[in-house]
């Protein structure tokens, strides 16, 4: 039968009449922010004199350091919280000070200076980090391209692998880590230019209830509320609503809710337990861009951005995540400790959309289409014992083991369209015209992977001066895929059954001129795995069909030498690094036949910076620059060619300045250099397609009422610029949101 659009499509999911209206949700969070007030005078007077007295005295540090406040991150410097200490990843148990790698981490309070409120906002805001596109063999949704290399399957949350590909937010998020390079000793497959991990935040030791109401391009109310219960007991509840239109784009829009709890049980001395449930639904419009000339290399002409090449009254984008997470920690003894974390989790995106690429001659748009319905599935478990000993040679020991296990179920339902799409004007599109019908397969493919995995480190601490670090990884992996509806290639349909093992390390040795100070040289490995990605159906874009089922993993090795620094205090990180990237066995289609001869060498130099320059300047950010290029290919043309999709140069620095106690002024500056789209099902970049280099600027202000209250303003992409985000081979390109102006009301109940 042929498909119409439902108002419920994932469960949970409701339509936007249905939903919690977000006016009435910021009426009530006005009027509970006045009438609270005078019953907290008394109490803000009181506490004003304990805030006189209530610092830290740091050893070594002549000027007193005030606490962090409640609700701030724990990982952060409480004196500068642009600068984060430590990953909240337990298998890095070194202060980033000390790590042999370049781990970039964005705190919730940048996010909050900069207005973020989805994984997608931030990253297209960081250096070395380039925005991919979803197509017929890529999902909608986040997807990311880290030192020259597609991540979109190496998202983790709080250190386990989070499935499928889907649109992530930010309400319930302590800091984003993105480590760089090879990772797969931490994080197992993949990972070859680096993972983003999302760390979530969780209950801590002191009341707290802090509420936001943002009105403007942008409507969106969170809550933050964290309760002591007794001293065995502590609970933190974040609940987020959203409404919000996308400046510069027609009809494009998303609206969504979600809810995050988390527990801390004492239930001894010695154990601890951790409950977190993670609830999310979204609802938007998708928007894949506007049409791209790739003889002229440039957007039409005099098209408005603001024109929007989908039909209203059937694309729809729905995407959901459930997740229960239990973690106990259990203290053996002084240096022993055992860490068991279960998660049980499923992810869901539902989608029609638009994919305006074929122009005619009379300069009308008639958009392909692409459907899907994909469910993903995932039960993991990660036991991990940390051991810190000292050697008859007094060498100190720090040993992470574990063992990690998992398995992904995927279901993908493909959709067949039937009819044909009515064609759109170029410069005036009526997105009220019809389009084609689209009926979706009765029996979903479904993919499953079970995955069994090992690892071991260490982290020797020589002496004063010289620290080493060793890991090894050991992966298996069995994979059924069984017949996805790929109408394109009969060949996917086949039933494939694959099983891969593969070994893995990373090598770091660090140097420490001084205390404050490290210099440092590593080298780390990873593998791709055939059919890594589960809801592809095509070896084009991750899949596998009975053609590849034997291939080899992609193999990547990466050298990076650099050196950090905590100066100013030791508010401010200052790191520098440059960097190999090798990949060999890359998978190539080449005449349809996919191929196991593409090799890529990717160099680059990164710096970075974030902390407090002074005690009223906070800095954030980086530069990067990468030279990318295609060592060996089938195809003899692209040998010395660019990647694809790749933005070589690319720098963002984010700043805040105090004024005055009560006035902050801030903002942005992101510069991302010119490149080229890629040539499809070729890896190699197309001359031809030349995205232009873009400079962003965001600006912001602060300002605190009393002690309760404070407004913020964000102007995102303040000159209106027309930004390019991504570029897809069949013609069509992301735009960046336009100038999106809004406000916001924080009230600490």
């Amino acid at each position: 039968m042929s498909y119409q659009k439902k108002p419920v499509l994932i469960r949970g999911t409701v339509s936007r009449a249905e939903q919690p209206n977000i006016a009435l949700a910021s009426a009530a969070f006005v009027v509970m922010a006045a009438v609270t007030q005078p019953a907290f005078a008394a109490e803000s007077a009181k506490k004003a004199e304990t805030d006189k007295t209530d610092v830290t005295q740091l050893e070594g540090v002549t000027a007193q350091a005030k606490k962090a406040e409640p609700g701030s991150n724990p990982n952060a410097d409480p004196e500068a919280p642009y600068k984060i200490d430590k990953s909240a990843n337990g298998k890095f148990t070194e202060p980033l000070l000390n790590v042999s790698k370049t781990i970039n981490v964005v705190g919730k309070e940048q996010m909050k200076d900069a207005g973020v409120s989805a994984l997608k906002d931030l990253m297209r805001t960081q250096p070395g980090i380039t925005l991919g596109t979803g197509e017929n063999g890529n999902q909608e949704g986040d997807r990311f391209y880290i030192r020259g290399f597609d991540a979109r399957s190496d998202t983790f949350v709080d250190g386990m692998r989070e499935p499928g590909m889907t649109a992530r937010e930010t309400f319930a998020t302590e800091q984003i880590e993105v480590t760089k390079g090879p990772s797969s000793t931490f994080g197992g497959r993949g990972t070859t230019g680096g993972a983003v991990n999302i760390v979530s935040k969780k209950a801590q030791d002191t009341d707290f209830t802090r509420g936001t109401l943002t009105l403007g391009t942008e409507k969106r109310t969170t809550l933050d509320a964290n309760k002591v219960v007794n001293d065995k007991l502590k609970i933190r509840a974040n609940v987020m609503l959203q409404d919000s239109n996308v400046a510069g784009r027609d009809e494009v829009f998303k609206k969504g809710h979600g809810v995050a709890l988390a527990a801390d049980y004492q239930a001894t001395d010695k154990v601890n337990v951790k409950v977190d449930l993670y609830h999310l639904r979204n609802e938007a419009m998708p928007d894949r861009g506007q049409p791209y000339n790739a003889v002229v290399a440039k957007l039409y002409g005099d098209v408005d951005r603001n024109n929007f090449y989908g039909y209203k009254n059937r694309d729809f984008w729905n995407t959901g995540a459930d997740s229960l997470t239990t973690t106990v920690d259990a203290k053996l003894s002084d240096n022993t400790s055992v860490t068991n974390t279960t998660r049980i989790g499923e992810t869901a995106n539902d989608y029609i959309v638009s994919n305006p690429a074929n122009v005619s001659g009379t300069l009308t748009v008639t958009p392909g289409t692409t459907a899907r319905r994909v469910k993903n599935k995932l039960v993991a478990n990660n036991t991990m014992i940390s051991h810190e000993f000292h050697a008859s040679n007094n060498v100190e020991h720090n040993i992470v083991a574990g063992v990690e296990v998992s398995e992904e179920k995927v279901k993908v339902q493909s959709g067949t369209v039937s009819g044909t799409n009515t064609p759109l004007d170029l410069y005036n599109p009526n997105n009220s015209a019809t389009g084609a019908t689209v009926t979706f397969t009765a029996a979903p493919g479904a993919n499953t992977a079970k995955s069994q995995s090992l690892y071991l480190m260490d982290t020797a601490k020589l002496n004063e001066k010289w620290e080493v670090f060793g890991g090894i990884r050991q992966d298996q992996f069995d994979i059924e895929k069984r017949q996805n509806a790929d109408v394109y290639n009969p060949l996917n349909n086949q039933d494939v059954e694959v099983k891969k093992d593969f070994t893995n390390g990373h090598l770091g040795l660090v140097y420490k001129p001084k205390e404050n100070g490290s210099i440092y040289g590593s080298i780390s490995t990873s593998s791709n795995i055939p059919s890594e990605a589960l809801d592809a159906t095509n070896p084009n874009y991750g899949g596998i069909n009975v053609v590849t089922k034997d291939t080899a993993p992609e193999k990547n090795k990466s050298f990076e030498l650099g050196t950090k620094w905590n100066l100013a205090n030791d508010d401010l990180a200052l790191s520098a690094a440059i960097f190999r990237t090798e990949k060999k066995n890359k998978i190539e289609v080449v005449s349809n036949t996919p191929m196991q001869t593409g090799e890529v060498r990717v160099d680059g130099v990164e710096l970075g910076v974030s902390g407090n320059v002074t005690p009223k300047l906070s800095l954030s950010g980086g530069i990067v620059y990468m030279d990318t290029e295609i060592t060996n290919s089938a195809t003899a043309s692209n040998i010395g060619k660019k990647l694809g999709s790749i933005a070589e140069k690319s720098a963002s620095i984010q700043a805040k300045y105090q004024a005055t106690p009560k006035l902050a002024l801030g903002g942005t500056v992101v510069h991302t250099g010119k490149f080229k789209g890629s040539d499809g099902s070729n890896f190699a970049a197309n001359d031809a397609r030349v995205i232009p280099v873009s400079n962003r600027l965001d600006v912001m202000a602060e300002y605190k009422i009393n002690k309760k209250l404070s407004t913020q303003l964000n102007v995102k992409n303040a000159t209106d610029k027309t930004i390019i985000d991504a570029s897809y081979p069949s013609g069509f390109t992301y735009i960046a949101p336009g100038r999106t102006t809004n406000v916001s009301l924080t009230y600490d109940f």
